[in-house]
């Protein structure tokens, strides 16, 4: 990904190994389970970007799923001096532009339900919530997300015949497949 200037002189880019120790501070200080420097590592080869003035300020990770049909944000966070910036709204807009031009139908995300900005956050984009999941940390501290939707595209159904050969149900499918 080449580099994208924000309206407020930010520039997002794709993240680099030498990235990763600003990376590690900003989730330290976002979440009660950070990840591990292995962790982010790992992701580098993901849909993974920093958001930066003078230095990086937030970071957003993402994958694709199902063939690309699907997408997941993974993590994403601002650093606590630079919250309420609208840096989370840039990395947000950015990672759905991506999306959109990758003819991904859906993106789905897990959010701490107790975040109530975030919720809202994620609310203003059109995320809706799906379902709730619960989740027992290390320190036995019980944790209730929403995993919440947001649809891009709606799915493209197409009629195909299947050779008799291989299916001996019936003549006709409905199958999904991408654009």
């Amino acid at each position: 990904m080449n580099a994208i200037a924000t309206e407020h002189s930010m520039v997002i880019r794709s993240a680099t190994e030498k990235d990763l120790d600003k990376v590690l501070e900003i989730d330290r200080l976002s979440f009660p389970t950070p990840w591990t420097h292995h962790c982010f590592k790992v992701v580098l080869k993901d849909i993974f970007l920093v958001i930066e003035q003078k230095e990086i300020t937030g970071y957003i990770i993402a994958c694709l799923c199902d063939l690309g049909l699907r997408a997941e944000i993974l993590r994403i966070a601002v650093h606590p001096d630079h919250r309420n910036k609208g840096i989370a709204i840039e990395l947000l807009e950015a990672i759905l532009l991506i999306f959109s031009k990758e003819n991904v139908e859906s993106v789905e995300l897990e959010v701490n339900s107790a975040n109530r900005s975030a919720v809202k956050l994620y609310e203003k984009f059109g995320f809706k919530i799906e379902r709730i999941a619960t989740f027992i940390a290390d320190d036995d501290e019980f944790y209730i997300f929403y995993v919440m939707k947001l649809t891009l595209r709606e799915p493209q159904k197409v009629k195909y015949q299947v050779p008799k050969k291989h299916y001996h149900v019936g003549d006709y499918y409905d199958l999904q497949i991408a654009a």
